[in-house]
């Protein structure tokens, strides 16, 4: 589980991870299981996130290329 906190209006971008098959379906990215996210807790503006996710897809901060 990937573990992220994110503040109001800080996004999170979903995508196929490096060397995967730019050919692959939706149903072949999602085939070992769908997107979990688990809101951990959260203070003030902040939110903290596990995601859980198939290894084809890559999570990472927006702020992050």
């Amino acid at each position: 589980m990937l573990v992220l906190s994110r503040r109001a209006d800080e996004s999170i971008v979903i995508q196929p991870a490096e060397g995967a098959d730019a050919s692959m379906t939706l149903a072949e990215l999602f085939a070992n299981g769908p997107i979990l996210i688990t809101l951990l807790g959260g203070t003030g503006r902040r939110v903290k996130m596990g995601i859980e996710a198939p290894e084809q897809l890559a999570i990472r901060r927006k702020d992050i290329g």
